[in-house]
């Protein structure tokens, strides 16, 4: 069985560090206007949650025109909707 859990990401330069399982997937980004933040919904195996040892996986959001490291992985792209502006959520790998 699995289960959806939703992680918060600031707007800014610095990278997050978020405990996640190694195989969680990472379904979908939205900007929350309401909240000014961004969302990030990840699928986990059900069993993952209580059991298994989190590891610390990084991710970061650029904005269109930032420079983006070749360690990055693309996530997903989600706009503000009241001001031209587009967030990009990759996750750094090593």
């Amino acid at each position: 069985m699995k289960t959806i859990h939703k992680h918060r990401l600031e707007i800014g330069t610095e990278v997050q560090e978020i405990r996640l399982p190694e195989e969680g997937e990472v379904l979908r980004v939205d900007y929350i206007q309401q909240e000014r933040l961004i969302y990030m919904w990840v699928e986990v195996d059900a069993d993952t949650v209580i059991d298994t040892p989190k590891e610390v996986r990084r991710f970061k959001v650029f904005t269109t025109g930032s420079g983006i490291p070749d360690n990055a992985v693309y996530l997903g792209t989600t706009l503000d909707a009241l001001k031209p502006e587009a967030f990009h959520v990759y996750e750094l790998v090593d």
